[in-house]
């Protein structure tokens, strides 16, 4: 039986170490999907990979209508727990949010059915294929957000490698006996299902004080609002592609989304482990250790994140062609705005983290700048879409993930008074630079050969302006492997 809070599970466990796990677990998740839509829209084309990647996505947005977030809050509030030592409090938040986690799947299962039949114009079994997807997507989320926070890293990674292992074991076997379109949807719902399953808190017992429990709902009420209108976003703008360029759009717009959104692993799996790490230090009074792990955190995205996609955004053209093949030409061009929004989103991750471990102000700051991110990223889309396509589309979505991220970032920097200035120069001289070096690729054509060339050229001219920061996370990282 799964215990959800061990007395003898350390709090203490190196943050780099329980990064590894998070983001080797994330990474096998990530991969099931990036390889499922790869053998799909090389096999099926863009056509069925559009309709694929658009069930994909209707899922995930209606997990997001409150499951998801009840991870994040059991990450939160199980490691507040751990922090004063109460493993009673943290035992009965996980039975609470358990509960509550099967509530709204149910509502939300019932309601993917006809949202599907919408989308797809009448197609009931694809709406019960949407719904058995929505149910694993929604306890899974849960369930990895609730061992994040009782400090159980190792095994949760340990299943997330192997059912992600299966999942995409399943989609090559359907595949080979002829599977097409949604059923190709199964294998990674039976996935995510047998997750939940061997990681739901079975042992977790216990009843919150009506304060505690107030404050945890109000906490996932705001968190699926700020949830929705930033991770949602994404899942939205792959619907909007569908609404905009049809099938064969959303193809495009699916293959160009599929190679840039494993980046986000970084990020994601990071947030995973700094967030209930963040609320333990919050817990016990930590002010500065507080402060320094969002300060770490963010120099080491920036670090690593602007190298890797400066150089991806200058190959986009050699990567398009290499991997989805002549048939995805217009995704070459969808790319590089993506990767952008990409790296605006994950530059905000530790600052967001930041401003919602702390009092529930910082989750009204969040949610705020999600709606406005939505509601400008919409309103692009309305004007940009119909002259653009699906290239208006990925326009809309950068703009508003620019503005959640910027938000959440310049409110950290100012309520910790965090040293970012330069910091902040250093990000927007390289991004000036790649702008300048992507814009003479283009209009002069240069040999696709030259592009690796230019790249590395990029990257070591980022590692260089960085070195301060760049010696500072190795010599961090370095030391708590050491003490491991």
């Amino acid at each position: 039986m799964f215990e959800p809070v061990r007395q003898d599970a350390p709090s203490s466990t190196s943050i780099v170490h329980r990064g590894a796990l998070g983001m080797a677990g994330v990474l096998f998740q990530g991969m099931s999907r990036f390889l499922t839509n790869l053998i799909i829209g090389r096999i099926g084309g863009p056509v069925v990979l559009g309709t694929v990647a658009t069930a994909l996505s209707t899922a995930q947005l209606l997990s997001l209508l409150w499951p998801s977030s009840t991870g994040s809050a059991a990450s939160k509030f199980v490691a507040r727990a751990r922090g004063k030592e109460d493993f009673e409090e943290a035992s009965a938040v996980a039975a609470h949010l358990g509960k509550r986690t099967l509530q709204a799947t149910l509502i939300l299962a019932c309601a993917a059915i006809p949202t599907w039949m919408t989308l797809d114009r009448g197609n009931l079994i694809g709406g019960l294929y949407v719904a058995t997807l929505v149910v694993g997507y929604s306890g899974s989320s849960f369930t990895r957000g609730l061992a994040f926070g009782s400090s159980q890293v190792l095994r949760v990674t340990k299943w997330d490698v192997l059912t992600s292992s299966l999942g995409i074991a399943g989609v090559l076997v359907s595949l080979y006996f002829g599977a097409r379109g949604l059923l190709l949807l199964m294998p990674l719902a039976a996935a995510a299902l047998l997750f939940t399953a061997v990681c739901w808190p079975w042992g977790a017992h216990g009843r919150l004080p009506p304060a505690l429990r107030r404050e945890i709902d109000v906490f996932v009420a705001l968190a699926t609002a700020g949830t929705l209108t930033s991770a949602g976003f994404l899942q939205v703008s792959m619907i909007a592609a569908r609404l905009a360029g049809g099938r064969e759009g959303a193809g495009q717009y699916a293959a160009a989304l599929a190679l840039a959104t494993p980046l986000s692993i970084v990020a994601g799996s990071l947030s995973l482990v700094l967030y209930p790490s963040m609320s333990e230090a919050y817990g016990r009074g930590d002010h500065a250790g507080f402060r320094r792990q969002t300060d770490q955190a963010t120099r080491f995205l920036a670090l690593v994140m602007v190298a890797v996609i400066g150089a991806l955004v200058l190959c986009s053209r050699s990567v398009i062609s290499l991997i989805w093949g002549t048939d995805y030409a217009e995704a070459g061009t969808l790319f590089p705005v993506l990767l952008a929004a990409i790296l605006a989103t994950t530059l905000g991750v530790p600052s967001v983290n930041s401003l919602t471990s702390k009092a529930q102000a910082g989750m009204l700051i969040t949610t705020s700048a999600s709606v406005l991110g939505l509601v400008v990223g919409v309103a692009t889309w309305v004007l940009a879409a119909p002259h653009f396509g699906v290239v208006g589309v990925a326009i809309g979505y950068l703009t508003g993930a620019a503005i959640t991220s910027g938000i959440a970032f310049a409110s950290a920097w100012r309520q910790e008074r965090q040293p970012w200035l330069g910091l902040v120069a250093r990000i927007g001289t390289a991004l000036a630079a790649l702008g300048a070096l992507f814009a003479i690729q283009r209009t002069r054509s240069l040999p696709l050969w030259l592009d690796p060339v230019i790249a590395a050229a990029f990257c070591v001219s980022w590692l260089l302006l960085s070195r301060t920061d760049a010696r500072q996370s190795l010599t961090l990282v370095t030391q708590r492997l050491r003490q491991k």
